[in-house]
Formats: C-alpha cells, structure tokens, sequence
C-alpha cells in the first residue's frame, strides 16, 4: 500500500487498552446527547490534540475526557434545540472554536467549512491538509437512508479489507490517503479505531453536508 498519512494519530491510553482518537460512546452514562450526538466535538477535540503535539506521546483516557468536557462546555456546544441537536455540532461553532484555538497561540488561519462542492478541488485540499501534517475533520450526511457510506478494516492475516460498519450522519477524522488495487482509500478515525472508506464513495455525495472543515495556516504578522 501506498500512503500519506498524519504520523502517530491521537493515542489513547486506557489501563492496558489503546484507541485510535476518541469515541463519543463513552459519555452514555454521563450524558446522553453527547452519545448520540457528539461525533463532531470528538473530531474537533482530535485534531486540537493531535496539531497541539499529543500525536507521538498520547495521552491517558482521563485526561482526555477531561480535556473534552472542557471544550465542549467552552466552546464546541451541541444545540438545545432538539431538532438542529440532530444534526450534531454546528459548523459555524466548529469555524469560531478552532479560530480561537489558533489565535491563542497567535496564529491567523484560514478556517472554512465546505470550502468547494467540487470534487477534485477537494480532493486536493485534503492532501494538502494531510501534507502538511493536518488531519482532516470531515463528515457524511445524506439523507437517505440507502445512501450509507461503508466503514473497511485491513486484516493484516487475509492480506484484505473487510467491511466492518457503515455510517449515514456522522463526523470523522481523515488521517491519510492510501491505494490498494487502483482504488484510493481513507484512512479515518472514529468511534476510537482505524477506518478506511472508498475516496470515490464519499466524494459522490459531496455537498454542504458531505464536506471537510479546511484549515490553512498562517502565522500573524507582527
């Protein structure tokens, strides 16, 4: 396999368990909302972590659900309102949060929520990202219920990818780009596991939902 990949992605250390970024799940005895309806504050978390310089060291599971609770209480709030609630976290409160986080370390980034319904356009923006040691927040939102977008595994054994979950409405991390039998996959991160998803299926149905929170930086002149 071929691959560009952001290295040492979030690690998360529960006693003798490793999870690969976060998992909203883990909040179904504390809160409820947050289980169902947290995917982006997880993904928006991961990416804080991991450009702030927890990638290579990781980082133990109660710190990290302390770190979570701090933000999603700050800043990357889930909506009161029980119908724009279902639609998870805001993408103007993802574009306000992480331009406060860059701007406390006094850097001035160019942050925009679907920046292009084109897909190659966006399918560059994403490598770029990746080049330059970025993850990618990114989501899939379709409204039908046929539309969903498969979740692979690689089974290191059997040398192959299997299907192991599908997703309908849901935030994610992009962690690299491989290829395997002239397909490009993604590598993603959720629910605390490696993923990968067929590049192709997620870009036919790209829209103001199905999109990438793009992120370039550039330091404030002084």
């Amino acid at each position: 396999m071929t691959t560009i990949r952001n290295k040492n992605f979030i690690k998360i250390v529960k006693h003798n368990d490793f999870y690969y970024g976060g998992n909203q799940s883990w909040w179904k005895n504390e809160n409820q909302t947050m289980k169902e309806f947290g995917c982006g504050v997880i993904a928006m978390c991961d990416y804080e972590l991991y450009v702030g310089g927890l990638g290579k060291s990781g980082i133990a599971y109660e710190d990290y659900i302390d770190y979570v609770n701090k933000r999603r209480n700050q800043v990357y709030k889930l909506s009161d309102n029980r119908n724009l609630r279902k639609l998870g976290l805001l993408p103007t409160i993802m574009e306000k949060g992480l331009d406060e986080f860059y701007n406390a370390n006094n850097i001035n980034p160019t942050i925009s929520w679907a920046p292009t319904l084109r897909k190659n356009r966006v399918k560059k923006l994403i490598y770029n990202m990746l080049s330059n040691n970025m993850p990618v927040v990114a989501s899939y939102y379709v409204f039908n219920k046929k539309n969903k977008l498969d979740l692979y595994t690689y089974d290191d054994v059997e040398n192959e990818f299997k299907k192991a979950d599908d997703i309908r409405r849901h935030y994610f991390n992009i962690v690299g780009i491989t290829k395997r039998d002239n397909q490009e996959l993604l590598i993603v991160s959720t629910w605390g596991r490696k993923y990968y998803i067929l590049f192709q299926q997620w870009l036919e149905k790209l829209s103001l939902f199905s999109n990438i929170l793009y992120v370039e930086l550039e330091k404030e002149k002084i």
